[in-house]
């Protein structure tokens, strides 16, 4: 994987064919301060910033530029035009413009950006847009589907999230409170296109609860889409609490493919069983008849993954076995909930009764 590739797991994704991001880079303010500009001197940037009165230096941008980017119109607002930060393409071309040469313009970024809190960067990343996607070119477009954009800019949450604050992968889940999408002109194929990420936030906290990020989409210098993301961001033991399914009912449930579950009976001697699991709720269970006597555990396995373990008698038997856990705790009840959310589907009281009998 070479620096341009992000790995799958770190946008949440399971297969390399569904990252639709690339190319991760810091992107350059629209808004710098004197102390920035002073203390990189040095960076041939700085030259492209002009003072104003009693307000911070602004990047330097052709009014023809600026009118690809709307920075004059209402959807550019004034808050996000404070904060927001500017697409490679529209820096180099601004900077071949004012004849100011930067051998390196990424080097240079970086170099400017190293001066300002990590919270408060923005980053840019590069569109992977294949023609032949799996599942955004299923049918036939003659432009770049604007749901792929809006999951392009899920996995540059994602990202942005896990490196510009001090929020780890794993140890936090992002839930969206709001997502709100504008699109003012269609992308092509032919094109390449960047994605800028800008915090909009109000808090500078580094473990932000509450994030707003602006996913700002550019081709050939032009604003045309921007993705706003609302979210809360959770610790997982807490989202995985509030996540089972079990805190508030007691409803029982049916694998959708058996296939995907190891599933065998055990008794006190340590002979084992194999059986299918066909019901499942937090006080038992129901499998295909169980050829040994005097069971005393059972044993259930998810894709090789999520292993649950409980002590059982049998209270029923019928044309399948119905089973009652000795004693399950509250992280027996987590794992359960786990299977039964990746692979179940709810079991009515008929169905059920059936199984039962």
């Amino acid at each position: 994987m070479n620096n341009d590739s992000i790995a799958p797991d770190l946008l949440h994704k399971g297969s390399a064919d569904d990252v639709l991001i690339g190319a991760p880079r810091d992107a350059l303010p629209l808004y710098v301060n004197d102390t920035l500009v002073e203390a990189n001197g040095h960076n041939p940037l700085v030259r492209n910033y002009a003072a104003g009165a009693n307000l911070p230096r602004r990047f330097e941008i052709a009014p023809a530029l600026q009118k690809k980017n709307r920075m004059e119109e209402v959807r550019a607002d004034d808050e996000w035009n404070r904060l927001r930060a500017l697409p490679y393409q529209i820096v180099a071309a601004q900077l071949e413009a004012a004849g100011i040469r930067s051998d390196s313009l990424e080097t240079s970024v970086a170099a400017l950006c190293e001066s300002i809190p990590a919270i408060r960067r923005a980053s840019s990343f590069r569109f992977i847009n294949n023609a032949d996607n799996y599942f955004f070119y299923r049918k036939a477009h003659e432009h770049v589907p604007g749901t792929m954009f809006i999951e392009a800019a899920r996995q540059a949450v994602y990202h942005h999230l896990y490196h510009h604050t001090d929020h780890a992968r794993g140890a936090v889940t992002v839930s969206v409170n709001e997502l709100n999408a504008s699109f003012f002109a269609y992308a092509e194929l032919m094109y390449p296109i960047e994605l800028v990420v800008d915090n909009m936030t109000p808090s500078d906290a580094t473990s932000p609860k509450k994030i707003h990020l602006r996913v700002a989409f550019y081709q050939r210098q032009t604003l045309f889409a921007t993705v706003d993301t609302k979210a809360t961001v959770i610790d997982m033991p807490l989202f995985e609490k509030t996540r089972n399914i079990f805190i508030y009912c007691n409803d029982w449930f049916a694998p959708l493919q058996p296939l995907k579950l190891a599933c065998t009976i055990s008794d006190a001697q340590g002979r084992k069983v194999e059986v299918q699991l066909l019901g499942l709720g937090k006080s038992g269970c129901v499998t295909t008849t169980a050829d040994i006597s005097e069971s005393v555990t059972l044993h259930i396995v998810y894709e090789g993954k999520l292993s649950f373990t409980a002590g059982i008698r049998r209270v029923g038997q019928g044309e399948h076995s119905s089973w009652e856990f000795a004693e399950v705790d509250f992280n027996g009840l987590q794992v359960i909930s786990d299977m039964i959310k990746r692979g179940f589907v709810h079991l009515d009281e008929p169905a059920l009764a059936a199984l039962q009998q």
